[in-house]
């Protein structure tokens, strides 16, 4: 069992600890994402972002690597008479949809866990026509209960390969091929922003 495998029955109640960056940060992407759109959210966990924006775009695919997020994923959907979102299983650095497929994916909280972001980056790039947005919580030079909170993570499996703050969440996008952001700071007990970056017609 992974740790996202693991923290799935238990993953909206860390979301809701940071309440106030989270639903800014659903309401960010909402704006952002263009109505109609068709979308792929990757590394999804349990689906808030896809239900947030699932009544303004025609369809998402809702997608991770752990099966225990996409349940609690599908009980929320089905609870909320959401009709518009497929689940499925995704590799994010081997995605099975063609060149262009969606008008905006999304991967948040993701691509600083990896080994090799820039393959991820590369291929979230590829499957867009439109945009790629990417929300990111800061986990570096956090005080107090942020940081008891993310040592408690870290406890539990929480292994994240870069901890980044707001700056160089810019530079580190930058580096793996994902220049021209805009980047949309957001406040809370952990920080957040959301970067997107849109693709040159």
């Amino acid at each position: 069992m992974t740790f996202w495998d693991f923290c799935a029955p238990f993953y909206d109640i860390v979301e809701r600890r940071n309440a106030i960056a989270y639903n800014d940060m659903i309401k960010t992407v909402r704006d952002v994402i263009p109505a109609g759109a068709s979308v792929l959210e990757i590394a999804a966990g349990t689906g808030s972002v896809t239900l947030g924006i699932a009544d303004k775009v025609k369809n998402v695919f809702c997608t991770d690597v752990s099966e225990q997020m996409l349940s609690v994923a599908r009980k929320k959907a089905a609870k909320r008479g959401v009709k518009n979102v497929v689940f499925g299983n995704e590799n994010i650095f081997g995605i099975n949809k063609p060149d262009g497929a969606f008008d905006a994916v999304i991967a948040g909280q993701v691509l600083h866990l990896l080994d090799e972001p820039e393959k991820a980056a590369a291929e979230l790039r590829r499957v867009t026509s439109g945009m790629v947005i990417l929300p990111l919580a800061f986990t570096k030079g956090l005080k107090g209960r942020a940081q008891f909170m993310l040592s408690i993570f870290k406890l539990f499996g929480f292994a994240p390969k870069r901890e980044l703050s707001l700056s160089e969440y810019a530079t580190f996008l930058y580096g793996i091929g994902f220049e021209n952001c805009e980047i949309i700071p957001l406040d809370g007990i952990f920080p957040m922003a959301v970067a997107v970056w849109r693709k040159k017609q």
